[in-house]
């Protein structure tokens, strides 16, 4: 019988109750021929508000009740920053086309609606009906009949207030109200509002570090009116560009940015070597992540460069080694943030990002050689969950060729035990990122959604999810985890020599019987163990070679043998109980 890797139960962690907000959502799907398959809101809110996880397309079902054109879903979740689109069906390729006035960060990069809300929106005696978003068309950005206007602040380097940044001004309802429209953060120290406002006409505001009066900012004359700021708007939507926090210039003027990776360890692709971050539309590039437009140069040992003029503030970014998705670097744990690289860019610093492709390593010349190519067998236990597609299990990784979605490898379960298993030959850095997938790949909700960072066996992915991650030895090695868990069985420093083991019979409904050879006369015992992790029988003493395991009151389902010696090597089989 095959050894595997026993899985055992990661913590599992609670949450703090917290203050929640009703937030309602609207979209008006009027001109729309609404699918069959209904109207649908998802988001980075979702798991907050009690469904699966977040950005699930089909699970926050809208609804019209009075018949109107207008769909709504009202939620309870707690304070803070969220991130929507609207979907005229229940999966992504009915997804709405959000305008760049609406886009969270106006068109540069991040194209989701964006919202942010604190514990007064949640208090009812301040929003009786809780904080109701408006009624936006489908693909709009203002309810019809108005524009919207994206109100826009530069807050530099100034701390953030705890109760976060406001604006007030007399485009809402009621007027003037400091603590109604919090901005939400745009990009780098850059925060918006979206309004919606009727047309021709001009209107007036002041942004706020803080939500009441005596926080807010106090506006030069040259460009105040009464005070305040102004924007006139027309038939169509208007934009106010982001001064500096109680100024009317801009915060500051670019400082260079010298980004450099070693490429010497890789073989470097033909479409050359690309940078990609949340600092190219800054830098004059068409938009955000953008794989192949920012292309490095090479200065010389295998070290590439590329020198962009950006405004202060933090950054994140990775390389590409190709001009597309698919072949960026996977960045290891230690120093990824959101599954990239960060950089703070200062005035007056060198401001010179010095990194090895796909390491942690703090420069160009301190490079680790790659472990050798090897095999590694990926084991998935997917017995917890509530059904297998019929699509097929499959792991997705960064290691592949191409990488992710398009290098799907689908695994197999040859006898039945609910165990998944496949062995690719993996090569290139040490650090590996990958996660596993019940169904369609290219269906987003059906990859594991675990939060594995904070659970301590993976990382963000910058996306909204998480990736499992594994330094490999670049020696042959076997890796078990349980769907949507922590849960692994770590390998003892040497096997277990056995000789000959067998149990049968295997299914087994009332007893079973454990056969072990065991040439070199080892002491053993053994302790029974279920999918979750949890010891059923500690300590069984096999004193023969024939053991027998009373499994009449065990429930059907998959179950381990962990057989250990008396100097703790250890070997691991799998028992089915019917």
């Amino acid at each position: 019988m095959k050894k595997v890797y026993l899985m055992a139960l990661a913590a599992l962690f609670g949450t703090a109750s917290m203050a929640q907000v009703s937030v309602t959502f609207q979209v008006d799907m009027n001109g729309e021929t609404v699918s069959p398959n209904g109207v649908h809101v998802a988001g980075s809110w979702q798991e907050e508000a009690g469904f699966s996880a977040d950005w699930q397309p089909g699970e926050s079902t809208m609804s019209d009740d009075d018949m109107d054109g207008i769909y709504q879903l009202t939620v309870n979740i707690p304070a803070g920053e969220y991130e929507y689109k609207f979907i005229n069906d229940n999966d992504w390729p009915g997804v709405e086309s959000v305008p760049a006035i609406s886009q969270k960060e106006g068109g540069l990069g991040n194209d989701n609606r964006a919202f942010s809300v604190s514990d007064w929106h949640g208090d009812a005696a301040n929003l009786p009906d809780g904080y109701v978003l408006p009624a936006v068309t489908f693909s709009g950005s203002a309810p019809a009949g108005e524009v919207a206007v994206r109100l826009q602040v530069d807050m530099g380097d100034l701390d953030i207030d705890e109760l976060g940044v406001h604006v007030a001004g007399n485009f809402s309802n009621p007027n003037w109200t400091p603590q109604l429209s919090k901005a939400f953060s745009a990009q780098g120290n850059v925060y918006a509002f979206v309004a919606n406002v009727a047309a021709d006409a001009t209107y007036q505001f002041k942004f706020l570090n803080g939500d009441f009066w005596g926080m807010d900012e106090q506006i030069p004359g040259g460009c105040a009116t009464d005070g305040n700021r102004t924007i006139t708007v027309t038939s169509e939507d208007g934009v106010y560009d982001p001064l500096c926090y109680g100024t009317c210039d801009v915060c500051s003027e670019p400082v260079q940015l010298t980004f450099r990776v070693n490429m010497s360890l890789q073989e470097v692709s033909e479409n050359g070597v690309h940078v990609a971050g949340n600092w190219q539309a800054a830098a004059g590039f068409s938009a955000n992540w953008q794989p192949g437009e920012s292309m490095m140069t090479d200065i010389g040992s295998g070290i590439y460069e590329l020198v962009v003029n950006v405004p202060p503030g933090d950054y994140e970014y990775k390389f590409v080694n190709g001009n597309d998705w698919g072949f960026d670097e996977s960045v290891p744990g230690d120093c990824a943030t959101n599954g990239n690289r960060g950089v703070t860019v200062v005035e007056g610093g060198d401001n010179i990002e010095n990194n090895c492709f796909a390491q942690c390593s703090g420069g160009t010349t301190d490079c680790l050689v790659d472990p050798d190519p090897a095999p590694i067998t990926f084991l998935v236990n997917m017995n917890e969950v509530e059904e297998i597609s019929p699509e097929g299990v499959w792991i997705i990784g960064g290691f592949t060729d191409p990488a992710w979605q398009g290098g799907a490898t689908q695994m197999t379960d040859g006898n039945g035990d609910g165990v998944f298993e496949a062995t690719l030959n993996v090569q290139g850095p040490a650090s590996i990122q990958f996660k596993f997938v019940n169904g369609d790949v290219n269906v987003p909700a059906n990859e594991e959604s675990f939060d594995f960072e904070t659970a301590g066996c993976g990382q963000s992915n910058g996306i909204g999810g998480f990736n499992r991650n594994h330094v490999r030895s670049g020696e042959p090695e076997t890796l078990g985890f349980t769907f949507n868990s922590c849960a692994t069985l770590p390998l003892s420093a040497q096997d277990l020599e056995l000789g000959e083991v067998a149990i049968f019979p295997n299914p087994s409904s009332d007893m079973a019987f454990l056969n072990v050879e065991n040439p070199n006369g080892h002491t053993l015992r053994m302790n029974l163990i279920d999918v979750a992790g949890k010891v059923v029988t500690e300590n069984m003493v096999i004193t023969s070679t024939r053991t027998e395991i009373n499994t009449n009151d065990l429930p059907a389902g998959l179950y381990f043998l962990d057989i250990i010696n008396e100097r703790n090597e250890r070997g691991v089989y799998k028992l089915m109980v019917k």
